[in-house]
């Protein structure tokens, strides 16, 4: 059912994977803070309406199924909203297709901040898709005249119920996302990492969803002694165990954003088809590495690395 308030609103748009949401969380709450902290409306798609209302920045969160045509997008989203109700309008997704939401909102009253015809405040850098995510989405919600927020406090994000082994272990993220199976190394590279922590005396959890099976039981399936939690875990989960880890090894996937938001250390292997320079996860103990289809190398590269940071 539609909105139907006589208080104005203020909405944020967000789609995208994992990855991508968690770098747009000071973005978000950005807004928030700028707002004097009034709660927001944010349209997303599932299961991210899961992980964000437990930020407790958003008073409603409404999802979408997005299609194939981007009118019907429109027309589910005018079915959820109502255009006219908001003040402000910012598009963090800045896609072709978000940008061509902002249409509903062209003849409102509503401030709209992103890209395209459509944006009345537009982010016009040139160098926007040379930047970060964070600086992009920094640059950009500033010409709305808000403040980001370079620290902000992501605590919810590692809240669970999870039992946490009382072993010392490191989390693998092995697999990523069905649609970009060029962005994963090697599952062999990960199957000598394994070996490795094994014989260095840790347990090793992997970590994966419903697309990461394949590569999670390739692993099990020559180390049964691995702890193989492959969509046996939420995001909360994830968070909670990615603290009380002692390193965590992962391909450029979402939980990976996740997991360097705590802090930890956190090791992120890139291939060539993602730049880390504008897509890395970030935290203060997170180290970027990028495979060119050199194995061997690679390998002992990480492996050094690795005992680096368990200070074998």
């Amino acid at each position: 059912m539609k909105i139907c308030s006589l208080q104005k609103k203020i909405l944020i748009i967000k789609f995208g994977g994992l990855g991508d949401v968690i770098l747009s969380l000071n973005a978000i709450y950005s807004i928030f803070n700028h707002h004097n902290k009034s709660k927001l409306i944010l349209l997303t798609e599932e299961p991210y309406n899961k992980l964000l209302v437990s930020s407790n920045w958003f008073e409603k969160i409404f999802t979408i199924k997005r299609s194939f045509f981007y009118f019907l997008d429109l027309l589910k989203i005018k079915n959820v909203i109502d255009p006219n109700e908001f003040d402000f309008v910012y598009d963090l997704q800045t896609s072709k297709r978000s940008s061509s939401y902002l249409k509903i909102f062209y003849k409102t009253n509503a401030i709209t901040n992103g890209i395209g015809k459509y944006a009345k405040i537009p982010h016009l850098d040139k160098n926007r898709n040379k930047m970060h995510t964070l600086e992009r989405q920094k640059s950009q919600i500033e010409m709305s005249e808000v403040d980001y927020q370079s620290k902000i406090d992501t605590q919810w994000l590692f809240k669970s119920k999870f039992t946490v082994p009382k072993a010392k272990f490191v989390i693998i993220v092995p697999g990523g996302s069905k649609k970009r199976i060029n962005k994963r190394i090697p599952k062999e590279i990960f199957l000598k990492i394994t070996d490795f922590l094994l014989k260095s005396g840790f347990k090793v959890l992997i970590v994966g969803s419903a697309d990461d099976f394949k590569v999670c039981n390739f692993i099990e399936s020559s180390y049964p002694n691995v702890i193989n939690y492959c969509n046996k875990t939420d995001f909360f989960d994830i968070g909670k165990l990615s603290l009380k880890s002692s390193l965590s090894i992962g391909n450029d996937t979402g939980p990976m954003h996740l997991i360097s938001r705590g802090g930890k250390k956190t090791m992120v292997l890139f291939t060539e088809f993602s730049d880390p320079q504008l897509c890395k996860p970030v935290g203060k103990n997170v180290s970027t590495f990028i495979y060119l289809n050199d194995d061997d190398k690679f390998y002992k590269k990480i492996i050094f690395n690795i005992k680096s940071n368990l200070r074998l």
